[in-house]
């Protein structure tokens, strides 16, 4: 019984996991989206490329972020967990520009996540993650 009752939260998000992205894309498509989010961070710098990018995220932590909008013109978008309830986000966008924000994870408090409650910049995380791949 006990080991069951620790299997129904997995279940759960593997199952959310599976619908919610396909649903968010529907949304984006009905323009429930159509926006970038705040703090943009710089630029990629043009000596590196997005999969030098995502090599430096992934070596960091970093896993793609599945359960989020897609913003206009995103090619990348990752997130670190922090303290098992909030992540970082970081997302990579085709003209280059990087946008970074600390938030709660969907898995951590999903109405807070939803609603975007305890958005923070956290810009300095962000520059020292990055180092030379940044530019302003």
């Amino acid at each position: 019984m006990e080991m069951e009752e620790k299997l129904k939260p997995k279940l759960i998000w593997r199952i959310v996991y599976k619908i919610w992205p396909p649903i968010l894309r529907v949304l984006e498509r009905l323009k429930f989206h159509n926006y970038k989010q705040p703090w943009v961070l710089g630029r990629l710098n043009k000596e590196y490329s997005s999969d030098d990018l995502r090599r430096l995220l992934d070596k960091n932590g970093f896993e793609d972020a599945i359960l989020t909008w897609r913003d206009p013109g995103e090619v990348l978008s990752m997130r670190k967990i922090d303290k098992k309830i909030f992540q970082y986000h970081i997302r990579l966008f085709d003209d280059g520009e990087i946008r970074g924000h600390h938030e709660y994870s969907s898995e951590g408090n999903a109405w807070n996540h939803a609603i975007e409650k305890g958005f923070e910049p956290r810009q300095e995380y962000f520059e020292k993650l990055l180092g030379v791949l940044l530019s302003r």
